[in-house]
Order: C-alpha cells, then structure tokens, then sequence
C-alpha cells in the first residue's frame, strides 16, 4: 500500500485521532496538513497525513505546544536542502525569510515550487517524526550511544 495515497476519509481520521471533525479542518485551515480534495470536494488524506497529524495531536497534548508553535516549529524545516540547495530561487521564497508556518502553506512560492503540488513534495513527504525533529530541521542524527564510545 502507498502511505502518500489519498483514502482516508477526514471522519476517519478524526476518529483515529480521537478528535472532531471540526478539529481536523481546524488543522487544515492553520496549513498544518493538506488533504487531497476529491471531485466531489470530500476531503481524503493518505496514511501520512494521518501518521503527520498524530504528530501534532502529541506535540498538543503531550508537550504542551500550540498551533502557533507546531506552525512555527514546522517553518523551520529548511525545504531549500530537500529541493537541490539553496538557490536565487529559494531565496525569493517567503518560506525562506518570513514563513510562518511550513512552506506548503506560503502564499508566495518561489519558482521551484510554484507549479509543484505541494502534497507530492519532498517536503510535504518527510516522516514527521516528534522524536526526530531537530534531525529534520538541521541534518544532523544522534550518534549512536555504543559507536560513540568506540570512537573515544
């Protein structure tokens, strides 16, 4: 099964997160996820949105964080590094100087994105781990406790 491919009804996916519907629009509408919209203008998300929104369920309940500051947290992922590096063109990007919120839900797009559909995006795609979030956000991974010790 493809995580990325839309089937999940938004019912579904509040259920799984044990919230209401109007929560899971709620997290839309703040850019926090972007459901495919099927024809008929019923919202479907993959099993990665759903794993994605999990992630920002913990960050709220478990870590105390708010919208505002998973939106902020999520800007600083440098979409740039998964988009070929640092360019002229990503440098004319709003999510490279002002984003307030992850570079899917900017307005102004730089050229690299701006007729890419932001759900097949590499970045759209990252496995937002809550664990793993300075990993993303600056590249680096933590050593392994046993080769670090090797090492010295």
């Amino acid at each position: 099964m493809d995580k990325y491919e839309p089937i999940l009804s938004i019912g579904i996916v509040a259920k799984k997160l044990g919230v209401a519907v109007q929560t899971v629009r709620l997290y839309e509408q703040q850019g926090l996820v972007l459901p495919f919209k099927a024809e008929n203008g019923h919202r479907l998300f993959s099993t990665h949105d759903l794993e994605h929104l999990q992630c920002v369920r913990k960050m709220i309940t478990k870590n105390g964080i708010n919208i505002q500051g998973i939106k902020r947290i999520m800007a600083f992922i440098p979409c740039w590094e998964f988009k070929g590096g640092l360019d002229s063109q990503c440098r004319g990007c709003s999510a490279y100087y002002d984003a307030l919120g992850p570079c899917w839900s900017t307005s102004n797009k730089g050229m690299k994105c701006k007729l890419e559909d932001c759900r097949s995006c590499a970045v759209y795609k990252i496995e937002f781990n809550c664990t793993k979030l300075k990993e993303i956000i600056f590249g680096h991974k933590k050593e392994d406790q046993n080769k670090r010790k090797d090492s010295l």
